[in-house]
């Protein structure tokens, strides 16, 4: 089994990885000289995704935010000319089927350098073009190397026009940074990126 194969490895102890997570993604920030790893549940127990940094030449990782259960950081993207880091974060919750629902709480940038937080979006906040009213963030695809825009990936409905069921719109789009605005690029049928 996964836990098997990755549960007591004493490598990961001694550079910070946590009970219970293995990697999943490996990126680099050259202007902060940064390695950032997001890992994944690999055990029995189910953990949200969770966002840890480095220095290059550092022995340990450290988290990014610290640790609220079932809330992740997870879809990190990294700016080649800016010591910035990008990433969503949802909150899950156990369904009674064993199963498990996500809200999405939000966009975030993280200055490597200076270790801050800023919330760039969250539901509410998030600025749809017409004829789209709700919608979310799935996934965060790329940075410019300015910083100034975002390449992801949205969920979008229309106004609830009938009862029950509306269809989610999944499109690629681009994101200006600060402002938020939003510029459709390409729609992804039958996709759930």
């Amino acid at each position: 089994m996964l836990d098997e194969v990755f549960m007591g490895i004493p490598e990961w102890e001694e550079i910070a990885i946590p009970e219970g997570f293995g990697p999943y993604r490996l990126l680099y920030n050259p202007p902060s000289e940064t390695v950032i790893i997001e890992l994944r549940s690999i055990g029995e127990q189910f953990f949200p995704n969770q966002l840890y940094t480095r220095q290059k030449d550092a022995p340990k990782y450290e988290p990014v935010k610290g640790l609220e259960p079932m809330v992740s950081s997870e879809s990190p993207v990294t700016s080649l000319g800016r010591p910035l880091l990008f990433y969503l974060s949802n909150t899950l919750t156990k369904r009674e089927d064993g199963g498990f629902n996500g809200d999405w709480e939000g966009l975030y940038s993280y200055d490597l350098q200076k270790r801050t937080h800023h919330k760039i979006v969250d539901k509410v906040s998030l600025r749809f073009p017409s004829p789209y009213v709700e919608g979310w963030v799935t996934s965060l695809v790329e940075v410019s190397a300015d910083a100034t825009e975002l390449y992801l990936t949205v969920g979008m409905m229309p106004p609830d026009t009938s009862v029950g069921f509306r269809m989610v719109n999944h499109q690629l789009a681009r994101m200006r940074l600060p402002t938020g605005d939003i510029q459709l690029i390409s729609q992804l049928k039958g996709s759930f990126f």
